[in-house]
């Protein structure tokens, strides 16, 4: 997950409405797979930059949710961006954008999205 640096705003993905991909449709932290020997820092970092066109450091990991929806190698980190909003590039998904925290709980988000909010 990204926040900006006063955690104000969490970076979130709209995800396709595409049956058989995790969570169409949802407002979505972005995430993927791992390639190959890939860290899940490395991984983090590339899935950030293909789907938002920005580079983050300095990721730190978040507590897994206990949710059956979520694998037991899923891992969550958290990275703040304090570039502007005008710099994300959507790469994939519907949309992209800085969501205000205090609008995250109107929007169609997966259920493990609000236990990571409250760990930011």
């Amino acid at each position: 997950m990204i926040t900006t640096p006063a955690r104000d705003r969490v970076l979130l993905n709209l995800r396709d409405d595409h049956p058989g991909i995790a969570w169409p449709g949802h407002w979505a932290p972005i995430g993927g797979w791992r390639e190959g020997h890939e860290s899940a820092h490395d991984c983090a970092t590339r899935e950030i930059r293909e789907e938002a066109g920005i580079t983050v450091t300095a990721l730190r990991p978040l507590p897994a949710p206990r949710h059956p929806l979520i694998a037991d190698t899923t891992t969550v980190l958290h990275a703040v961006y304090d570039g502007p909003e005008r710099a994300l590039v959507l790469g994939e998904g519907q949309a992209i954008r800085l969501v205000p925290r205090e609008e995250i709980p109107a929007l169609r988000t997966p259920p493990y999205v609000a236990h990571y909010l409250a760990h930011l």
